[in-house]
């Protein structure tokens, strides 16, 4: 029953994540600088937040996702350099979750998961996942120039991560008034 659960979360997380980055391709298409990178990545708050509720369940839907995404749209002609990626969209999130959980800053039950704390969590996402994929994108002869694409991958997924995580929590703030009518 749990195995079963599990993978309902990884499916559910894999079709969140490929609806909001066609969302976002349509909403954002304007603003890419490159194939990899968008000024505003609104998948990249998904994956926080999937990660943060379900873990490493979390972290194989947005793989999952991603893996569907880049071979949908294979933006390279290199399926291996799309595998990687998709890896790291569910790596960085973890990363970003275990950092943070070893600098003492929440506990695993998410327990002392404060505004203040979110927000480093979602830096240091953003910096991690920044950091990975610009790696392996020049490692794989397609990352262009490092510093610019690292600069525009880390803003991407800041900004994403903060609108997605703020859209949460209006949302969240509204549902009681919704259940009283």
């Amino acid at each position: 029953m749990q195995l079963q659960k599990n993978l309902w979360v990884v499916a559910m997380t894999a079709l969140a994540y490929v609806g909001l980055l066609s969302f976002n391709q349509f909403i954002f298409s304007s603003f890419n600088a490159s194939a990899f990178s968008s000024l505003v990545f609104l998948p990249s708050g998904l994956g926080l937040i999937c990660v943060l509720l379900f873990v490493e369940w979390g972290s194989m839907g947005m793989v999952l996702g991603a893996l569907l995404m880049g071979l949908g749209q294979m933006h390279t002609e290199d399926p291996m350099t799309v595998l990687g990626a998709a890896v790291l969209s569910g790596l960085a999130p973890l990363l970003a979750r275990a950092l943070c959980l070893r600098l003492a800053a929440f506990e695993e039950n998410l327990q002392g998961l404060t505004a203040a704390c979110l927000l480093r969590m979602t830096v240091a996402f953003a910096a991690v996942s920044a950091l990975l994929h610009q790696l392996w994108f020049v490692a794989r002869g397609q990352g262009g120039d490092l510093w610019g694409g690292l600069a525009l991958h880390f803003t991407g997924n800041l900004l994403g991560a903060l609108v997605v995580l703020y859209s949460a929590k209006l949302v969240l703030d509204r549902l009681p008034q919704l259940s009283r009518g």
